[in-house]
């Protein structure tokens, strides 16, 4: 009796796995071979999911995108933090560990693979880091509103907030650096707007 597969899943797995491989070996060095050995399958069972390498990355981008989005709706959901506390925590999340190590310098490098080529994907990818620099803007608006913080040009804060987290995360790779200090470095930030 044939193995049933559910394509989808199978596909997820196959995305998951990818970052890992990605995050290890880059864009440029990362091959099929090395994805498909992650995933325990032939090489040539890859086309059966993913027309080629790309793509592979593409989703893998893609899903990761969705995934820092959906922590970030999470936080803004809280209640029981104030709206500067949401931003902290934001900046907190995606800051803290190595598990988001790999997200924005997969992001980094698909802009820098990408920016060579107009494509849908790099216009997806757009979309997703404009919705969580609007998600970041929003806390900013509803804190100015509340007046949890002085008024300041949100749009401008927030881009200063996602540069800074994507700025951090390329720092890492210096491991001399004291990532509990660069991140107080901004909650001192935050807090000199506090109303």
């Amino acid at each position: 009796m044939p193995k049933i597969i559910d394509y989808d899943s199978k596909r997820e797995e196959i995305i998951e796995k990818s970052k890992i491989v990605f995050a290890k070996h880059g864009y440029y060095n990362t091959n099929l071979s090395l994805i498909s050995k992650k995933c325990g399958m032939g090489r040539t069972t890859l086309y059966q999911y993913f027309e080629n390498k790309d793509d592979i990355f593409y989703h893998t981008v893609e899903s990761t995108l969705e995934e820092i989005n959906a922590k970030v709706d999470i936080i803004m959901a809280d209640e029981n933090l104030t709206f500067v506390g949401k931003i902290k925590e934001v900046i907190h999340q995606l800051t803290k560990d190595e598990d988001n190590n790999y997200v924005f310098m997969l992001l980094l490098e698909a802009w820098l693979v990408l920016n060579r080529q107009k494509n849908e994907f790099l216009e997806n990818l757009k979309v997703e880091t404009q919705k969580l620099k609007g998600k970041i803007e929003k806390l900013i608006v509803q804190a100015i509103e509340a007046k949890e913080i002085k008024p300041v040009d949100s749009k401008s804060l927030a881009t200063t907030i996602y540069t800074f987290i994507e700025t951090f995360t390329l720092n890492r790779t210096n491991n001399n650096m004291n990532k509990e200090a660069k991140a107080e470095s901004l909650n001192l930030l935050i807090d000199g707007l506090m109303a």
